[in-house]
């Protein structure tokens, strides 16, 4: 007998119908963080027309990254947005905190992870009517094309690429979540 799935326990088991999307990207400018990265962080951005604002202030952001520095960064600058965080270092942990209310604010979501990808974690977070809303971010190191186009078509709001500059995370905190510094 195989493992189980250890996606599972998650009952995201519903497809929920997704807005329209208005497509479009945009490149920032390298800083000194991020000096000598060629060409900067990538951002792509598809939001929907009618996305809820988060349902409590107490609403986190969730980083989901096994690399203990890469998360701890991550959460780190969340924090300097003044914003609530939870951390999770693979799918299982995932799992807990998205149980765990109030749902997040915005997911930071790695796309190489243990057990589970973030394109199946993200494929499951859109299926579920409670979280299709949450935007989601993948914070990467693939930067080709066909990733980006993936997370785009699986719904992602964001798609960043590693090593990602504080300033750039910062731009993207704010631009997708209205109140952030």
């Amino acid at each position: 007998m195989g493992a189980p799935d250890p996606m599972n326990d998650l009952d995201f088991t519903s497809l929920a119908v997704r807005p329209a999307v208005r497509r479009e990207s945009i490149l920032l400018p390298e800083t000194e963080i991020g000096a000598g990265v060629a060409g900067g962080n990538f951002v792509f951005y598809t939001r929907g027309a009618t996305r809820p604002a988060p349902a409590s202030p107490d609403s986190p952001v969730l980083v989901v990254e096994d690399d203990a520095d890469t998360r701890r960064l991550l959460e780190r600058v969340v924090k300097l947005e003044r914003l609530p965080v939870r951390t999770a270092s693979d799918s299982r942990e995932f799992a807990q905190l998205i149980r765990t209310p109030p749902l997040p604010r915005l997911v930071l979501l790695d796309l190489e992870l243990p057990r589970v990808n973030g394109f199946k974690i993200l494929s499951l977070i859109r299926q579920q009517p409670q979280t299709s809303a949450i935007p989601v971010v993948m914070v990467t190191g693939h930067t080709d094309n066909k990733h980006i186009l993936q997370a785009m078509a699986l719904g992602a709001d964001g798609y960043l690429s590693k090593p990602v500059t504080v300033a750039t995370l910062r731009a993207a905190l704010v631009r997708l979540l209205p109140g952030a510094r």
